[in-house]
């Protein structure tokens, strides 16, 4: 390891943190051929040496590479790194062993991404509590994407577990999954001292000029300088050099590979491209290829006497990818072609015809529908599987071998949606883009193109394109179209146009649908008011599925949808759970995402903030994984509303100014508008009121971008109190006018009781009373503690004000305990500050259980308290047991108790 200090020690404390119990997960970035191998096998020998002669014991390590040409096969990587624990998979939660097991083909068990990537977090947790782990991956560029995004997953999630990951990652190569906010370390070419050392080292001394000469054109890349050294003239290359110029790094080392592979008989050749033409490295298929070739059994052993692949049992490796990489893209098409043949027979005749029609594919250049029909199949297998990423390459290669229009423009589509599902959005984009000039039916075309932009881009994109493809399947497809509207209504609602939202949703009832899609729209036209009942409502999902309403997550989705906006939230909590827990059963991270936003809204209204910000985080890193850029700004603009109330000011800045960034551009009206109230709803909390007023106009100003009727009408009370604080009751008066006709009457007591919360703030000291006592009266606020406790700090100072400081005293009292139960320190500080105004004392207020713990400490002990064991626990919020103690662990201290039976008698709300 010449010139790695700098890396070496960030490796070595990555390792000290592992062994003392902490996670942590390191990105190691570099063009090929810079030293990412050998660091990550550096970190390999490291950790399987005690860290002193009397103990620690070694680590356990845990090592895979992706390669290019198995990049289609899901879960290949994840195969080859788990193999070695695989005795482990009883210690897994039932259905996470099962999943896992079939995504690794040892049973037929239906799986999803979704569970794969829990078992493997649990997995590698079961296997760390024996002792310390560290886990490599090279050249994840080239893993299979199934494989990466159970593994990043599972990356994300380690921080309590003694497991330490290396990833080594290929520039500029696009990689199969998002590693935005892991710790990411940059490796250079070596300076001309220390490529000196290294070419001293084999046997290359050269001249300085000449040295820096080499240096220089190479980048001072250490497998390009290794390379060179090791030919059998290596003064060559300075000559070559001269000629040819500053190539690439990654031309110049393929150079360096051939010239090795060059002096090889032609058989040894042939051999060598049969190895790197089959993906898995299994020596029986390579021999059996190579038989059909007629070449004879020990034509690789050339290559393995010089090093260029290793035969380990049953298995063959090559020293470095790029020898792999090199010798394919050497071979002309027909060799390559007669390779893939060769082992596609084999396949073929030991049964594997998912693998050999692979095989075939790729070498066929002409249409081809028996193959093409053979791929298709196998995509929906591999999809069966929790492979949804690598089915979208098997149907682009069932597209291009299709002989029929249709059939290529059918699978091309079907390819898109599959990577919508899969969270890959700008490849649905590009998809779709390329059937446009085909005969594409309108309807498919335009729910392709409204769900892309549903994801990734213009909401009011893709309202447009989803009412086509509602209005073009109302009569055939009613049920289906129906869905489609709710889509297009949300879209609407996102795009700020609530009008629209309300004319999609009213289109549900004129279509010829079952009575329970019916009364489900009609749910949503009246959901304020709760016009379906708390059973009606849990038994919908059923009856519409019994209708023929599509999938069952969908009519979850409708159910869930309409308890958000229905007076129950209590209800409409337990709903958001039943719905997240049958959506992450499922496998779909999509759709998981907008569950996630409900429940943590659902979590805001209740008090329960901790719980509320903790869903708010999991949707935000899922929204990036599943590259939904909208959701992505919502839940930023969310958790900066978390923030705002906590008084949290830096952060809901920050949060609310990364929210903006991505919610303008994409024209995401509710996400913009969200961040501008929690920047609003932060200056009410710190009395700014002129600020608030500021930002809070924004909402409601026509034509402005951040303005949203939705969330300008939840957030007119805020409005009309910064308006009047600020010296402008006017405005706030014209907006509460004009407000109620622009959100078509929603009505329900909750939005009553907002209601007369800004009637009293704008009322006149004979009137105000009244519209404090309805809103405090009504019950519309009795499951909203905050916009309870709001009000009643409102009505204390008005009763101050009005010289009735006796009365107010218990008012002002009890908002101030509310504010201080939430955490929700600003407003404690008014509260306490009014009760001193109305000559009453502030007692000292305990801080509330969501206040002594992190989110999820809150969580664990929540469910523990309920009685679940930690396994269970585990399960449900895919921790390992282990890090379910840990939790556990730290809490006891901070809430005073010493015995998990305690934990019955706190309130954690």
């Amino acid at each position: 390891m010449h010139g790695r200090r700098g890396e070496q020690e960030a490796v070595a404390r990555l390792l000290a943190d592992a062994r003392s119990g902490r996670g942590g997960v390191l990105v190691l970035r570099g063009e090929a051929g810079i030293g990412k191998s050998s660091l990550l096998r550096h970190a390999a020998e490291t950790a399987a040496v005690p860290e002193t002669a009397a103990g620690p014991e070694p680590m356990r390590v845990l090592a895979c590479a992706g390669v290019e040409s198995e990049v289609e096969h899901a879960f290949s990587g994840l195969f080859g790194l788990l193999r070695p624990v695989l005795d482990h998979l009883d210690a897994l939660p039932g259905v996470q062993a099962e999943s896992l097991r079939g995504a690794l083909g040892m049973t037929d068990s239906p799986t999803s991404d979704f569970l794969v990537s829990a078992a493997v977090l649990t997995l590698l947790a079961a296997v760390a509590a024996d002792r310390p782990l560290l886990v490599t991956v090279d050249d994840v560029q080239w893993l299979d994407r199934a494989s990466a995004a159970a593994l990043l997953f599972a990356a994300r999630r380690l921080a309590d577990e003694p497991v330490a990951m290396l990833l080594a990652v290929r520039e500029p190569e696009p990689l199969p999954v998002n590693t935005a906010g892991l710790t990411e370390l940059m490796l250079h070419g070596l300076p001309p001292e220390d490529a000196a050392r290294l070419l001293d080292a084999y046997g290359w001394t050269l001249p300085a000029r000449q040295r820096d000469v080499l240096v220089a054109a190479t980048g001072g890349n250490p497998l390009a300088l290794i390379e060179l050294a090791r030919l059998d003239e290596p003064e060559r290359a300075l000559p070559d050099l001269a000629m040819t110029g500053t190539l690439p790094v990654s031309a110049r080392v393929r150079a360096a590979f051939l010239r090795q592979v060059e002096v090889l008989s032609a058989d040894g050749r042939a051999a060598l491209l049969v190895a790197a033409a089959e993906e898995s490295g299994n020596v029986g298929t390579v021999l059996g290829a190579l038989a059909r070739l007629g070449l004879p059994a020990d034509a690789l052993a050339p290559a393995e006497r010089s090093g260029l692949v290793q035969l380990t049992g049953v298995e063959i490796r090559f020293r470095h990818p790029l020898i792999r990489s090199a010798v394919y893209a050497d071979a002309s098409f027909d060799r390559r072609r007669a390779a893939h043949q060769a082992i596609a027979a084999y396949l073929s005749a030991a049964g594997e015809d998912e693998q050999a029609t692979w095989h075939l594919a790729v070498a066929t250049t002409e249409p081809d529908e028996k193959i093409a029909a053979a791929l298709e199949r196998g995509a929906d297998a591999v999809r069966r599987r929790g492979g949804a990423a690598a089915a979208i390459s098997v149907l682009q290669q069932a597209a291009r071998l299709s002989e029929s229009p249709a059939d290529r423009c059918r699978r091309t589509v079907t390819a898109a949606f599959v990577a919508l599902d899969a969270g890959r959005p700008g490849l649905a984009r590009t998809l779709a883009d390329q059937v446009l000039a085909e005969p594409v039916p309108p309807a498919i075309l335009a729910q392709l193109n409204g769900t892309i932009e549903l994801y990734s881009g213009d909401p009011a994109i893709a309202y447009s394109h989803l009412m086509r493809c509602a209005e073009l399947m109302a009569f055939a497809e009613p049920e289906e179209a129906a869905w489609i509207l709710t889509l297009a209504a949300g879209s609407a609602l996102h795009a700020g146009d609530m009008a629209a939202t309300i004319q999609a949703t009213r289109r549900i009832t004129d279509l010829d649908c079952s009575p329970a899609t019916l009364r489900a729209a009609e749910g949503l036209l009246k959901g304020y008011e709760g016009v379906i009942t708390g059973t009606e409502l849990w038994e919908l999902p059923g009856a519409m599925a019994r209708a023929g309403g599509g999938g069952g997550e969908r009519e979850w989705m409708w159910a869930t949808v309409i308890g958000w906006m229905g007076p129950d939230d209590h209800q409409a909590r337990r709903l958001a759970e039943a719905t997240g827990r049958r959506v992450r059963a499922a496998g779909s991270p999509a759709l998981l995402t907008e569950v996630l936003y409900y429940h943590a809204d659902i979590e805001f209204r209740l008090g329960h903030w901790t719980e509320g910000a903790t869903h708010a985080e999991e949707g935000l890193r899922l929204s990036y994984e599943t590259g939904q850029r909208g959701w992505t700004a919502n839940f930023l603009a969310q958790s900066a509303r978390f923030a705002a109330v906590r008084g949290e000011a830096a952060e809901c800045r920050t949060l609310a100014r990364q929210a903006l960034e991505i919610a303008l551009p994409l024209r995401e009206r509710i996400a913009a508008a969200a961040a501008t109230g929690a920047l609003g709803l932060l200056a009410l909390g710190e009395d700014a009121s002129k600020e608030a007023f500021t930002e809070l106009t924004r909402l409601v100003e026509r034509g402005s971008p951040r303005s949203n009727d939705f969330v300008a009408f939840v957030m007119l009370p805020d409005f009309v109190e910064a308006a009047v604080r600020a010296g402008h009751p006017e405005p706030a008066r014209r907006v509460a006018a004009a407000m109620e006709p622009q959100t078509g009457g929603i009505g329900g007591p909750a939005a009553l009781a907002r209601k007369h919360r800004y009637l009293a703030i704008l009322a006149d000291d004979a009137h105000a009373e009244s519209h404090y006592r309805s809103a405090l009266a009504g019950g519309g606020l009795d499951q909203h503690p905050f916009d309870r406790a709001r009000t009643q700090l409102l009505y204390g100072e008005w009763l101050r004000r009005n010289h009735r400081r006796t009365e107010a005293q218990p008012i002002l009292r009890e908002s101030g305990e509310t504010f201080e139960a939430l955490g929700a320190a600003p407003w404690a500080r008014r509260a306490a500050v009014q009760v001193r105004a109305a000559g009453g004392a502030v007692p000292h207020q305990s801080r509330a259980v969501a206040a002594l713990l992190s989110p999820q400490e809150l969580e664990v002990s929540r469910l523990a308290s309920k009685g679940l064991s930690n396994r269970e626990i585990g399960d449900r919020m895919h921790l390992s047991p282990r890090t379910v103690g840990s939790h556990l662990y730290r809490a006891f201290p901070k809430l005073g108790i010493s015995a998990r039976a305690e934990l019955r008698d706190l309130d954690f709300g």
